[in-house]
């Protein structure tokens, strides 16, 4: 009589196999990434003072840049789409954020627009808010959706339902995003904090990240929709690599 054996999960070759054929360009994907997450940890570096937004632009993010654009025109890849297609739904998830958030600022008041400040903190002035909004927009909203289109890449997210697309992209609007905001304004030294925190705040921050969030996956699913999913191997996404069980002899 033979009995069934338990199962034994080995996922990590497959992760990691497809992984590999999803990202063939693991150094072209990590340039977009640091690039795309700079802006929004840089402002968080010079809430603590640990190095400045002006330094991190033209030192850091400007040279970086400049030879992502020279590797896209002289030796494209097939994630330099997948990027583009993150940045322009970031704009767009950002514009949403803000058509929620600008009322509850200029009309009913309820919390300062802090941006004016970054946009002085990204120009060497006291307060600069066309830096700001700059800053906000090409760095933070659309930097965030480079990030989230090229890890949705590497996750097989193409072959998901739209729920659980959006989902992904509202999880990662509240934690790390909104959670990072939330940590550095509570440990901010005196006078460098954002904005003050109180349930207010708190529920309209999050609020306006919920909001991003949505409209960011709808993009990613809306974008991968029309695509079409990527190839998987073995005709699997990662996400049913990452499920898959090896029946083996205990």
């Amino acid at each position: 009589m033979v009995t069934e054996q338990p199962a034994r999960l080995v996922p990590i070759p497959q992760l990691l196999h497809a992984v590999s054929d999803r990202i063939p360009n693991p150094a072209r994907c990590c340039l977009y990434l640091v690039l795309a997450s700079t802006p929004l940890l840089a402002v968080s570096a010079e809430v603590f003072g640990v190095v400045s937004l002006r330094t991190v632009s033209s030192a850091f993010l400007l040279p970086l840049l400049g030879i992502l654009a020279a590797l896209v025109v002289f030796n494209p890849d097939r994630i330099d789409r997948t990027a583009l297609s993150g940045f322009a739904w970031g704009l767009a998830a950002c514009a949403g954020y803000d058509a929620f958030r600008l009322p509850s600022v200029y009309l009913l008041h309820l919390w300062g627009d802090f941006f004016g400040r970054i946009g002085g903190w990204a120009t060497g002035t006291s307060s600069d808010y066309l830096a700001g909004y700059l800053w906000r927009y090409l760095g933070d909203g659309a930097g965030i959706g480079v990030v989230v289109f090229i890890l949705a890449s590497a996750l097989g997210a193409a072959s998901w339902p739209r729920r659980r697309v959006v989902g992904l992209t509202v999880a990662f609007a509240v934690c790390p995003v909104w959670a990072g905001l939330v940590l550095t304004d509570g440990l901010a030294p005196a006078g460098r904090a954002l904005f003050p925190l109180d349930a207010t705040t708190l529920a309209l921050s999050l609020a306006g990240h919920l909001v991003y969030g949505a409209v960011l996956g709808y993009g990613l699913w809306l974008s991968q929709h029309r695509a079409g999913p990527s190839p998987a191997p073995a005709g699997q996404d990662l996400s049913d690599a990452g499920r898959a069980q090896w029946q083996v002899p205990a």
